[in-house]
């Protein structure tokens, strides 16, 4: 029994936390916390400085607004876009300044392995994958009223919704301007059909506001119109008279003020944005369940476990540039990890584009296509670096 046990307890001993773990584990924790206080600091700097005049005209303490607008917005950018290029860019630091030390090489012919030597920072990756699903799934939706805030700062204009179809009402809702943060519409136009598809009803509101009834967060409450008309026409066509009304009346009821039947919700204006990030998964299938025309809401639940991918991905591409070329400049493998992000992000925004306006690509192949290219490529070039 005991012979038998030997090679077992030998391979468990070879993968069992060595010091040169702990020393690869210090470094790229070291240079993951250094790299993003770096973009941390330029994306402060640079929001600070491009929107300045937005701060300003918020009310309240300028620095609180920042502080505020900060907090909401750095989770929300690293969970969905700067994370596995900060994981790239950890690793290659971490890989370029063990070759400048001329450790690897010492390592190898020591018997280790350049897979063995790396597998903290895979594990430390996975980890980071699990991040991004945590942060995903719990923080930014638990603090969707501070990204809201935060991204209507962001935005130079109010957003611009596509229209809503209500097949509960028959009703076509259209909202030209709406602002997430007062949950206000301008701009309202709301078109009912009759079984012909002939128009039924127009409604026409300068003004359109959230009524909340229900506690805060949840999606109890009704829209009021104000200062619109409502006009009619018959099965045939023919625009319907106001009897008892004179003049313009006649043709357009004025109203000042009225109540919207309808199961339009404010989330479902701001879905139809195809930068909405602050959503978890269940919110993103429920409102595609809601809005199954707006395609973007397809290829983000596709995307919400496709992208989280990425940080192992981009090491795969990144780490054979520094190992097979012996690179020791950390700048040169600092620009690689960017530039592999920026490829991934212009194949995952091409991929995307595509699937939503037009019938090239599914969502799900649109989501999946950018991790199953750069995840082939970064294998096959991972499997010939030299061990």
């Amino acid at each position: 029994m005991s012979e038998q046990k030997k090679p077992r307890m030998a391979g468990l001993g070879r993968m069992r936390i060595k010091t040169v773990d702990l020393y690869v584990t210090r470094l790229f924790l070291s240079a993951y916390v250094a790299c993003f206080i770096i973009f941390a600091g330029f994306f402060v700097a640079i929001e600070f400085s491009f929107k300045f005049d937005r701060f300003m005209r918020e009310e309240g303490n300028i620095f609180a607004t920042l502080l505020n607008y900060n907090l909401a917005m750095i989770p929300t950018i690293f969970t969905n876009f700067m994370g596995p290029i900060l994981t790239s860019a950890a690793g290659l630091f971490t890989v370029t300044l063990l070759n400048r030390n001329n450790e690897i090489q010492a390592l190898k012919t020591n018997g280790m392995s350049v897979y063995r030597l790396l597998l903290p920072v895979f594990v430390i990756s996975f980890l980071l994958i699990g991040l991004t699903f945590y942060l995903q799934e719990v923080v930014l939706p638990n603090h969707r009223d501070s990204i809201r805030t935060a991204l209507a700062i962001s935005r130079s204009k109010l957003l611009e919704p596509e229209a809503y179809y209500d097949s509960k009402h028959g009703l076509k809702i259209e909202v030209g301007q709406y602002s997430t943060t007062s949950q206000l519409g301008r701009m309202v136009k709301i078109l009912e059909r009759h079984a012909n598809a002939k128009a039924k009803r127009q409604i026409d509101a300068n003004r359109m506001e959230w009524v909340q009834t229900g506690p805060p967060g949840s999606e109890e409450g009704h829209w009021t119109l104000y200062d619109g008309s409502i006009q009619n026409w018959n099965m045939e066509g023919e625009l319907v008279l106001n009897e008892g009304s004179k003049n313009f009346e006649r043709l357009k009821k004025i109203f000042p003020r009225m109540k919207l039947e309808t199961t339009l919700r404010p989330i479902d204006l701001e879905a139809s944005n195809r930068e909405i990030s602050y959503l978890s998964w269940k919110q993103l299938q429920s409102q595609f369940k809601r809005q199954d025309y707006h395609r973007h809401l397809a290829v983000k639940l596709h995307h919400h476990f496709a992208f989280p991918l990425a940080h192992i991905l981009l090491l795969f591409l990144g780490l054979p540039f520094v190992l097979k070329l012996e690179n020791r400049s950390i700048f040169l493998g600092l620009v690689a990890s960017f530039l592999i992000g920026a490829a991934f992000y212009l194949v995952t925004s091409v991929c995307a584009s595509i699937a939503i306006d037009g019938n090239y690509f599914s969502p799900t192949l649109a989501a999946w296509f950018p991790i199953m290219l750069f995840g082939a490529l970064g294998l096959t070039l991972f499997d010939q670096i030299p061990t």
